[in-house]
C-alpha cells in the first residue's frame, strides 16, 4: 500500500528535487542573454505564471533573463528553492509554512489574495460520483489522500476540525496528485484533497464529486517565496518580476479566456478545465502586514497540533515585507 511506504531521507529527497529541476527546466528563457544580465530562475506550477505572463505580454523587453522551471506541486518547488536550484516561485500559504518550519532558507516576498467571491474554491475534497460519503463527518475512519504539508492537507484539516473530528480520526495517505487521482478511481482511497486544475479535471472530466471545498473557510492567500541567497543577490530582478506579475494578474481579470487558452496550450489541459482553475485563483497582490503574518501563524499551529511539524518556528522571520516597490491592491 502506498500509505505504508517508507519515507525517503531528506538527503535523497533533496537530490531528487535538484535532478527533477534539471529535467523539467523549460527550454524557453525570456529576456536578455546571460552575458548581458543576471538570470532569474522562477519555479512554476503547471505553467501558471509563465502562461499568465506570456499572455499578458509581460515577458517582452525584460532587461534580464528569466528561466522557468515546471514543478507538479509546491513541495518539490520549495525543496528546489531551499537548495538554490531556483530563485523564486509561487506557492500556497500551507506548503510555504511546512517548508519554512522544516528550516528551509526561504522567505515569502509577495502575497496575493483570491477575490472574495472565489476564495477557497480552488481547493476541495473530492470523492467518486457514487461514493456513499455525503458530509465531511463521514470521513471518520476513511482514507484520504493528499500531499503532505500541502494546501490540500490544510484544507482537509480545517474541514475535519469544523466537522468535529481530529486529524487522528482519518487515515492519511500521502500521494502526489497523479497517484491520488488513480487511487481514487480504483477505490484504493475514499477521498482526495487537492487544488487548482486537479479539481477541474476531477469534476469536469472524471465526473467525480466535490464533498466540500474551502469557500468560507480559507482566505485564499498565496505567496511568492524567494531563497535568502536570491533576496540578497537578485533583489532588483525579483522586484521587477513581481511588478510584472502583479500587472499580469490585473490584466487577467478582463482577459480570462485569453489566459485560459495560454494555460491550456502550455499544460495540455482543456480550456474548460483551465477556466475553472484560473477563475478560482483570480486575485491581487496585498501587502505583507503583521495581520497577514498572524493569519498565517494559524497554519503553523494547525500543523503542529496534527503532528505534521514538530514545533512552530519564529513565524515573522519567514515573511519579508521589504519589497514595497511592488504595486499591490491597497
Amino acid at each position: 500500500m502506498a500509505s505504508s511506504r517508507k519515507l525517503w531521507t531528506a538527503g535523497a529527497v533533496a537530490l531528487l528535487v535538484i535532478a527533477l529541476a534539471a529535467i523539467l527546466w523549460l527550454p524557453r528563457p525570456h529576456g536578455a542573454a546571460p552575458a548581458d544580465a543576471l538570470v532569474l530562475k522562477v519555479g512554476d506550477q503547471n505553467c501558471n505564471a509563465q502562461a499568465l505572463l506570456e499572455a499578458a505580454g509581460e515577458l517582452n523587453h525584460v532587461p534580464y533573463r528569466i528561466e522557468f522551471a515546471l514543478f507538479p506541486a509546491a513541495s518539490p518547488l520549495l525543496q528546489a528553492l531551499g537548495a538554490n536550484a531556483i530563485d523564486i516561485g509561487g506557492v500556497g500559504g500551507a506548503p510555504f509554512a511546512f517548508a519554512y518550519a522544516s528550516g528551509q532558507p526561504i522567505k515569502a516576498v509577495y502575497a496575493y489574495q483570491v477575490d472574495a467571491d472565489k476564495a477557497g474554491s480552488a481547493s476541495a475534497i473530492i470523492v467518486r460520483a457514487g461514493s456513499p460519503l455525503r458530509r465531511v463527518a463521514d470521513l471518520k475512519g476513511r482514507k484520504i489522500a493528499t500531499v503532505r504539508g500541502s494546501a490540500g492537507q490544510d484544507l482537509a484539516l480545517r474541514l475535519i476540525e469544523r466537522a468535529g473530528l481530529s486529524a487522528k480520526d482519518v487515515q492519511w495517505v500521502y500521494l502526489d496528485n497523479g497517484q491520488a487521482k488513480a487511487a481514487l478511481a480504483s477505490g484504493v482511497i475514499d477521498a482526495w484533497s487537492t487544488w487548482g486544475s486537479y479539481v477541474g479535471i476531477a469534476t469536469l472530466e472524471d465526473h467525480d464529486r466535490v464533498l466540500a471545498d474551502g469557500r468560507g473557510i480559507t482566505p485564499g492567500t498565496g505567496f511568492y517565496a524567494a531563497s535568502d541567497t536570491a533576496i540578497t543577490g537578485k533583489r532588483a530582478q525579483i522586484a521587477d518580476f513581481l511588478t510584472r506579475l502583479e500587472r499580469a494578474r490585473r490584466w487577467a481579470h478582463s482577459h480570462q479566456r485569453d489566459y485560459a487558452k495560454a494555460l491550456a496550450k502550455d499544460t495540455g489541459i482543456s480550456v474548460p478545465v483551465a477556466l475553472v482553475a484560473l477563475e478560482a485563483n483570480l486575485g491581487h497582490g496585498v501587502p505583507i502586514t503583521p495581520a497577514l503574518v498572524a493569519e498565517q501563524r494559524a497554519i503553523f499551529e494547525r500543523y503542529r497540533a496534527a503532528g505534521i511539524i514538530p514545533s512552530v518556528p519564529e513565524v515573522a522571520g519567514g515573511y519579508d515585507a521589504s519589497f514595497d516597490g511592488v504595486p499591490t491592491h491597497k
